[in-house]
């Protein structure tokens, strides 16, 4: 039978460097990454609602921030490693690595960095908890690498079966130049397909490559292989996921266990920019915010000022909660009104409703947690590509990063971990009151 032919200079050095160690347990490959889009309801009901696993939680410090040209992380940094270190994702040298990791979905989609850009064989790449990013630039953009076509090529086949993988289809390895019709018939479970084909609004094939294998059962879960992921279906209750989860194999943990990572790179460094001092979830800082307003409904409750550019929560009148926020800028401004949250999505990803031409055209982007509160599409959600947040930054500014900003096209966005525990809190049907 034939072999696949070699995708790229990155399998090309692994076969030249020794693989000393195995590769993780089936259990260990399963990164909880639902998938962009929206599940139509009558799936819903049958898979519940997935979970999300990768994206940031309201803890004692922040755990990542903004830095110039990028963003730091530390959530996948060894509790061994030192304090306030982590990995980078940024745009430094004209690598859009920071740009298009957002695009792409950023950690709800991609999940955090692993490790740090490395080069090899003259290209860049840098791995996150659920793929391959690497550097395309003749195109000038980010491409997910075709990890599982390249752990093909230097025969991991068998071992990967044996961690609950599927193998390469003996289809394709007789014919690696079939017709991506023939590949995408393979995707015959709905529910996969839904997952494939919801990725990046549409683009599954760009995020997940095509199809290597029909899809196959081991034990709790039903997985297929593509060329750049794992998607598995689980059909049984097993602990931390509920049947009908989709999840994603952790690829970066794989790259580490078969050394196709370079040492140096999967230490995690020191933060480029220091660590941004915490806001306490219930304080107010009186020269931001002011004193809350008042609030007398029965319930949870939200109450976002447009004039202070922060949002606080209540119960029973008790305020919980407080935030900055960035609202709408001063040509599409956020209503005023009284409104319900209507629908609830971890995660989710925006398209943009006006045309490239539009002074108001977006390219396509993914929030980790987003509220709708208006049928024209209003939203409280986080933004990863909006680092600052707060007074004054509704209108035309310049940021402490240097970056020129305005505010949003209408939504109220929201720091990750506001939006986080927002989510958790507040139910479809909360009341929420956006005042001037």
């Amino acid at each position: 039978m034939r072999r696949l032919p070699v995708t790229t200079s990155l399998a090309l050095a692994a076969l030249r460097q020794p693989r000393r160690r195995v590769l993780a347990s089936a259990a260990s490959t399963g990164l909880l990454l639902p998938f962009a889009g929206r599940m139509p309801a009558a799936l819903a009901q049958t898979t519940g609602t997935p979970s999300v696993a990768t994206a940031a939680t309201v803890a004692d410090a922040v755990p990542d921030w903004p830095i110039p040209e990028g963003h730091f992380y530390t959530q996948t940094a060894p509790e061994t490693a030192p304090k306030d270190t982590g990995f980078t994702v940024d745009n430094a040298g004209g690598i859009g690595l920071w740009r298009d990791y957002r695009t792409l979905g950023g950690p709800a989609q991609l999940g955090y960095p692993v490790s740090s850009r490395f080069d090899t064989g003259g290209e860049t790449y840098q791995a996150t908890q659920a793929a391959l990013l690497s550097w395309n630039a003749a195109a000038g953009r980010v491409e997910i690498h075709p990890v599982f076509r390249t752990l093909a090529e230097i025969d991991l086949d068998g071992l990967l079966e044996a961690r609950g993988i599927p193998p390469t289809d003996p289809e394709l390895i007789e014919d690696p130049a079939l017709p991506d019709e023939t590949r995408l018939s393979w995707l015959t479970n709905p529910y996969l397909a839904i997952a494939y084909r919801g990725a990046a609004e549409g683009d599954g094939q760009r995020r997940y490559g095509l199809p290597m294998s029909r899809p196959l059962r081991y034990g709790p879960y039903l997985a297929q292989r593509f060329d750049n992921a794992v998607l598995q279906l689980w059909l049984d209750d097993v602990s931390g996921i509920s049947a009908g989860t989709v999840t994603l194999a952790q690829v970066g943990e794989l790259l580490r266990e078969v050394e196709l990572i370079p040492e140096h790179a999967l230490q995690p460094h020191a933060a480029p920019a220091p660590r941004p001092a915490p806001i306490p979830p219930t304080a107010i800082v009186p020269a931001v915010a002011g004193a809350a307003p008042a609030s007398q409904v029965n319930g949870k409750h939200l109450v976002v000022s447009l004039s202070r550019q922060w949002f606080f929560a209540y119960e029973d009148g008790r305020l919980e909660y407080n935030g900055p926020v960035t609202t709408g800028r001063p040509e599409l401004l956020t209503p005023v009104g009284r409104f319900t949250i209507m629908s609830r999505s971890s995660p989710f990803t925006f398209v943009s409703p006006w045309g490239r031409g539009s002074p108001f055209w977006y390219e396509t982007a993914t929030s980790s947690y987003a509220m709708q509160i208006t049928s024209n599409g209003i939203f409280l959600h986080d933004a990863p590509w909006r680092p600052y947040n707060g007074p004054g930054t509704n209108v035309p500014h310049t940021d402490p990063d240097g970056v020129w900003r305005t505010g949003s096209h209408g939504c109220i966005n929201m720091r990750l971990g506001d939006a986080a525990w927002t989510f958790r809190w507040a139910p479809v049907g909360t009341r929420v009151d956006v005042i001037s």
